[in-house]
């Protein structure tokens, strides 16, 4: 009779400590979700931002070259020069790649 007190105490135990565990996953689950949508925000800040430095970025190049001097472009990272034709408008264009960023 004392066997069977001990086997029904052990069994409860177990179940309790399973239920226990189970509880402690859903929790490290929940917690895991919060990560991984504070995450998800993040990428979506910095990809944000990370497009407004490359307009930026294109702005200033684009200007440098226009005051004479040489920018950068951002697709084939060749010089960006102020093309001044004796007949045409004067262009801000890329030397290597021809893509032109203004035209006076």
């Amino acid at each position: 009779m004392a066997d069977e007190s001990t086997e029904e105490a052990e069994a409860t135990t177990d179940a309790t400590t399973e239920s226990a565990g189970v509880a402690v996953d859903l929790d490290a689950l929940a917690e895991r979700d919060a990560v991984i949508d504070e995450l998800e925000e993040t990428v979506a800040t910095q990809t944000e931002q990370i497009r407004e430095l490359e307009d930026l970025m294109l702005d200033l190049s684009t200007r440098v070259a226009a005051d004479g001097a040489t920018g950068v472009c951002p697709d084939c990272h060749g010089p960006v020069i102020k093309v001044s034709p004796i007949f045409r408008a004067a262009k801000v264009k890329c030397v290597s790649c021809g893509r032109v960023f203004h035209e006076f």
